[in-house]
């Protein structure tokens, strides 16, 4: 009997094999589903669909955004981390993708263990913006903060969100107390940082290009170690006085854990050559993202090293969600 069973199981495994080799040969036949952890009208949103537009036509299926916003981007990431790891959904992540279980208990997703990475899609700046009618300078806005200990609030896009991470960081190097406001997103955000109810704000660069030009709010420097190439007249807040200071947030794709390999090549090699092409440079740049892919492995240890910096601002803040 135990042998009968055994050459059946045998002879099932042998069927099966070519059966998962040419569905994964065949990936993919049916649209992906590209989940975005913040609501439509900001950076992420806009870097997933041009990069998902780059990838489409290399795949030969479409690619579908699908926002999933709330509690600092944790919903997205989580759905994405709970879907079949068939390469049919697959989520634009950032640094607070994996940081989140420094800040909050019980997240329901392991970022050591719950994805598999595809590819950095690239880094840009945040940039420090306020709202008109406090100091146009750095020094300026650092001395006015200080002279008024707890009167400033600041805004990010989510409790535990990059923009409130950043935000923390600067105020830590800075020597600052300011009360944090979150939101559910940038957009509402920034609205109320131009209607002047806010008074500060770290946002993605392309977010904050328009408001600066038309003169509704105040840019005072961008984050990174060297200046935007959108505004090499704006200065990096190092430069305009917090010593020392560069964050450059990111944004690449993961899938769930366990997706095949040749799938994840796949979705990887579609991303790299998108990245490849000078209009999608040019349209990532638009957005205030630098285009530079990674491929799988190179992202991961990428990730795990980015990981340990944010660890590292988190501690110094001593941030804790909830």
């Amino acid at each position: 009997m135990t042998t009968r069973r055994t050459l059946i199981a045998a002879t099932a495994l042998a069927v099966a094999a070519p059966a998962v080799a040419r569905a994964q040969g065949g990936y993919p036949t049916r649209p992906i589903r590209f989940v975005v952890p913040w609501p439509p009208g900001g950076a992420t949103g806009n870097i997933a669909r041009i990069a998902g537009d780059a990838m489409s036509p290399l795949l030969g299926q479409p690619i579908v955004l699908d926002h999933k916003p709330g509690a600092g981007g944790a919903i997205g990431s989580e759905n994405v981390a709970k879907s079949p790891p068939d390469g049919y959904s697959i989520l634009i992540a950032g640094a607070g993708t994996f940081y989140r279980t420094a800040i909050e208990q019980n997240v329901p997703w392991d970022p050591e263990k719950d994805f598999s990475f595809v590819g950095l899609i690239g880094q840009g700046p945040f940039a420090l913006v306020i709202r008109n009618g406090l100091p146009g300078t750095l020094g300026g806005f650092i001395a006015h903060a200080k002279a008024n200990p707890g009167k400033l609030n600041f805004v990010s896009s989510g409790q535990g969100s990059t923009s409130h991470l950043t935000a923390e960081a600067f105020n830590t190097a800075a020597g600052i107390q300011a009360t944090h406001v979150p939101y559910r997103g940038s957009s509402q955000a920034m609205t109320d940082l131009v209607a002047g109810r806010v008074d500060y704000y770290f946002d993605a660069f392309s977010s904050v290009q328009e408001h600066t030009r038309a003169g509704r709010i105040q840019i005072l420097g961008v984050t990174t170690p060297t200046r935007a190439p959108q505004a090499p007249d704006v200065p990096t807040l190092a430069e305009a006085g917090v010593a020392g200071f560069a964050i450059a947030p990111w944004w690449g794709i993961v899938a769930p854990a366990g997706v095949p390999a040749p799938i994840l090549e796949k979705l990887s090699g579609a991303l790299g050559q998108g990245l490849a092409q000078p209009a999608v440079v040019t349209a990532l740049a638009n957005q205030g993202c630098t285009a530079g892919f990674m491929p799988s492995a190179a992202f991961e240890r990428f990730v795990r090293a980015e990981d340990a910096k944010w660890v590292r601002v988190i501690e110094g803040a001593g941030l804790r969600v909830r």
